[in-house]
This record gives structure tokens, sequence and C-alpha cells, in this order.
């Protein structure tokens, strides 16, 4: 007799990716049929637009296109999140990433220069696939800016290293995320914002795990401070293969 002993956690964690697995590919389904006739909406609406029948069809038609860019970006948020187990983790410098990362940022926002800045401590690295940072990065920076006072150095973002790991700091002064919703920011749809789709900090942290790194809300009074924790010393060095490290 043949007795098979296996970790109760792993078969559990295996289930899980399962699930989650078969649930990305079923919400990008919906995702693509949802896109379409939401595409014919809009266009719809644009054409009806260009008649100028009246200030009450205008504040109609601004509702219509208002609703269709909120239900594309939610659709635009779902089948990234149907995409996060298609990652190329790389041996990312941080400094060099950041910086580029606020120039892009602040340039298609329209930010004036100086409101975020950059910190670094020690020379960080990070292992993680490059478009998913990015897109982690990109929603809890948004978050923080329409939170923040808009001052000069109202948003910082932090990068430090330490033993095998690495820290990214997206940090605002616009009071912090309430203590009665502390515990619900990472689920779906959940948002404070009339704008909002409820899904760009459940995404980031899906993001983060998928990449082997957390993604928390800090214990900060007065300042919004949330921070991703990810693994430097694990990924294969570019170096090793007579490559120049990817940044």
């Amino acid at each position: 007799m043949l007795v098979f002993l296996e970790d109760l956690g792993r078969v559990q964690e295996r289930a899980q990716q399962l699930k989650l697995a078969a649930l990305g590919r079923l919400t990008a389904s919906i995702a693509h049929e949802i896109r379409n006739p939401l595409s014919a909406i809009g266009h719809a609406g644009e054409l009806l637009r260009e008649e100028r029948r009246g200030a009450m069809q205008e504040r109609l038609l601004k509702i219509v296109a208002d609703n269709v860019a909120r239900l594309d970006r939610i659709v635009a948020d779902v089948l990234e999140l149907g995409r996060r187990d298609r990652m190329q983790a790389e041996t990312l410098l941080l400094e060099h990433f950041c910086t580029h990362f606020v120039e892009s940022f602040e340039g298609v926002q329209s930010i004036a220069p100086g409101i975020i800045t950059l910190e670094t401590e020690g020379e960080p690295v990070l292992c993680f696939d490059r478009t998913h940072l990015h897109q982690i990065v990109w929603n809890l920076l948004a978050n923080a800016v329409r939170h923040a006072s808009g001052g000069p150095g109202s948003v910082r973002l932090r990068a430090s290293a330490g033993a095998g790991v690495a820290e990214l700091h997206v940090i605002d002064d616009g009071g912090g995320v309430p203590d009665e919703v502390r515990a619900q920011i990472f689920e779906p749809f959940f948002t404070t914002h009339h704008l909002g789709t409820g899904l760009g900090l459940f995404i980031a942290r899906e993001l983060c795990t998928a990449n082997g790194a957390t993604l928390d809300l800090a214990s900060d009074p007065g300042h919004g401070h949330f921070i991703i924790v990810g693994r430097s010393d694990t990924c294969l060095l570019p170096e090793a293969k007579g490559a120049p490290v990817g940044n």
C-alpha cells in the first residue's frame, strides 16, 4: 500500500489558482462581449450630439457619454485582471524605472512638475513584470493625486532596498483612508469616488500577488500610504548571461 502525503496548503493554493484562472477566462469573455455593444452605444451618442437639438439633449448625451466611458474603464480593468498570469519577471532598477515613469505620468495626466517627488534609499532593484508594475504604480499614483492637496511634494514616490527585498511607497498628504473603510479598499468594485470603477486597488493587489509581492495600506495618520514589497534576489540576473540589467 502506498500513502501519499501532500501539504494541504499547497493543495488549496493550486485549487485557488485553478479557480482564478477559470474566473479570468470567463470574465475576459464577458468583457469582450460587453465592449462591442458598448462601443456602438458610444458611437450612436456621438452621432446624436452632432445634431445639437438643445440643452436638455446635451445634458442627457453627456450622461450617456460619461457612463459609457466608465463602463469602458471597467471592461479594460477586467481584461487587465484576466492577463495577470501572463508575466515575464525581470530585474528592474527602481530609481531608473520610477524617474521615467513619473515623467510619463506627469505628461499624460497634465500634472505640474514638483507635485510628485521621487526619493530613493540605496540602490533598490525589484524582480517584477515591467508592464504589471507600470499598471500598479499608475493606479496608485492616480489615486494619490486625486486625494492630495496638489501642492509641491504633496505626492511622494519612495523606493528603498532591504535584505533580499525592495519597497516602493506611494504617499500623499490627502488625510489618509478613513478607519471605517480601511478593511474594504482592496475589495472589487468598492470606491469612494463617484467616477471610480472600484477595481484599481483590487487589480493592483492581484498583480502584486502574481509577481510574488505584497501591496498593503500603511498605518500613517494624515497620509494615504501604500507599500509594495517585492523580492530583489530571486530573479536570474541578466549579467550572468552577459546582458545588462533591465531598467
